[in-house]
């Protein structure tokens, strides 16, 4: 899956079973484009940076919409990490700033193929 925005087009990687939606980007050193969490209902979605290692940008969307962004989210190593919360069927991360740098605006419809 890939995510267009204006001309930059970004590979998805796609989280849509509970083992892959837990295990995220723990431990990872690098995020390549994205990765979207694909949930089967609308409601109250909380992520936290447990054991990731980079700073991530949070995106909440309902049905490709954008609900929240949590910009810059930085790793946690402790069991009292921060919790990222929104509404939202869909939660996008990407690499921390990159919502800036693409113009990613609360309200936004992005497009995924």
């Amino acid at each position: 899956m890939r995510l267009s925005i204006n001309k930059d087009i970004l590979p998805i990687e796609v989280m849509d079973t509970p083992s892959k939606r837990k295990i995220g980007m723990m431990g990872r050193e690098k995020l390549d484009g994205g990765m979207l969490f694909l949930f089967p209902n609308v409601q109250e979605q909380s992520f936290w940076m447990k054991n990731c290692k980079i700073p991530l940008d949070i995106i909440m969307l309902v049905d490709n919409k954008v609900t929240q962004i949590h910009k810059n989210c930085l790793p946690c190593q402790t069991n009292k990490c921060e919790l990222y919360q929104g509404i939202g069927n869909q939660v996008l991360e990407l690499n921390g700033g990159e919502t800036n740098k693409l113009g990613i605006k609360k309200g936004m419809e992005l497009q995924f193929n």
